[in-house]
């Protein structure tokens, strides 16, 4: 348990639950692509097996006390799994260099038999870590699996370019890609779910940025859908969902989707999230990963969580504290310890609108 908490994360879940008392509400905090840092190792040396990817995410709960712990599969896993070619880089996030599928036309390689924890290795590498941080710290802080949803999964085995391109010209073949990858990630989803791990969802690729409204609603919405349905009925647990980017469009259309909490980027005004769909879905966000966590100083941390604490406080459904994307690889350790400081003081229970002063 963090010094500066007075409940582990399990017994401040449990707390809420039952509408009991807590110390603290609950604090987000995505940080991944600086983990391997605080073990002394570069990215590469940080994905090496499924025992450092579990202690890494340990020392993230031990230096920053967040309140659950990932299990993530990539938004590259599914592109991985069928041959998608990589960099190689010790000090940069991975990309794909070659997708598997070079023509929309063509998805003939694709093979259920492929995405499992059984088959593919970057799911059974995900797998192993979760059973290590279950078995390790299980006890005390809650374990989730990090999905990527099924039209991100279309991008990593198609392509960006390639995929855009297709819902134009040709979407029937589209929707032929997304059934599969839809039945692909409820198949790597499963066996965690069946370890009692809730599901959090991923799909930068269908940013509002990118997407326009009726391309999300045709392609997006009815498959992430029928996944969270697929999820909730191996274990009925409650979905978040993070989409990148400028979602302001595409608030409501996130809501049908079926997710329970809607993390938001920054470039989405909290205000007006909690205006249109606070009185329907839990909000979560969305300090600005770049401008403040990385490129700011600790004070103009400190004041971006209280500004997101007085927009989002009062959400109809709840409101949490996080940021609005990823923390960027380079971003300061003492920035993101003063996210977490702030949080705290802001969170503390029952949320009082004098802390964020």
């Amino acid at each position: 348990m963090h010094p500066m908490d007075e409940m582990t994360p399990k017994e401040r879940a449990k707390a809420l639950a039952k509408g009991e008392r807590v110390d603290r509400m609950p604090i987000s905090m995505f940080y991944f692509s600086p983990s391997s840092r605080l073990l002394g190792l570069n990215m590469r040396q940080g994905d090496a097996s499924a025992r450092v990817r579990a202690d890494i995410q340990k020392k993230v709960y031990e230096v920053f006390g967040t309140d659950s712990v990932t299990a993530k599969y990539g938004l590259h896993g599914m592109g991985i799994a069928f041959g998608a070619v990589m960099t190689d880089s010790d000090n940069n996030d991975p990309a794909i260099v070659e997708h598997p599928i070079k023509d929309i036309k063509d998805l003939s390689q694709l093979d259920l038999a492929i995405p499992t924890v059984e088959r593919d290795p970057n799911a059974k590498k995900c797998y192993e870590m979760a059973q290590i941080l279950l078995e390790e710290i299980g006890d005390e802080v809650g374990c989730s699996f990090g999905a990527t949803a099924p039209f991100t999964s279309a991008s990593a085995l198609l392509g960006p370019e390639r995929l855009m391109k297709a819902l134009y010209r040709n979407p029937d073949a589209v929707h032929r890609l997304m059934e599969f990858t839809t039945r692909a990630s409820l198949q790597i989803a499963k066996p965690f779910l069946e370890m009692d791990m809730p599901v959090s969802v991923s799909d930068p690729m269908a940013s509002g940025t990118l997407l326009r409204k009726k391309h999300f609603d045709e392609f997006v919405l009815p498959y992430t859908r029928r996944f969270i349905e697929g999820c909730k009925a191996i274990r009925p647990f409650k979905v978040t969902g993070h989409i990148c980017g400028d979602t302001t469009a595409l608030l409501e259309s996130m809501v049908e989707c079926g997710y329970d909490t809607i993390s938001l980027d920054n470039l989405v005004d909290l205000a007006e999230a909690k205006h249109r769909i606070g009185g329907m879905v839990h909000l979560l966000g969305n300090v600005d990963p770049v401008n403040i966590i990385h490129l700011g100083s600790p004070e103009e941390v400190r004041q971006g969580v209280r500004d997101c604490f007085k927009k989002g406080w009062d959400s109809p459904r709840g409101y949490t504290i996080g940021t609005g994307c990823g923390t960027p690889l380079n971003a300061p350790l003492e920035n993101s310890l003063a996210y977490m400081e702030a949080a705290r003081k802001c969170a503390k229970y029952p949320l009082d609108p004098n802390n964020f002063n």
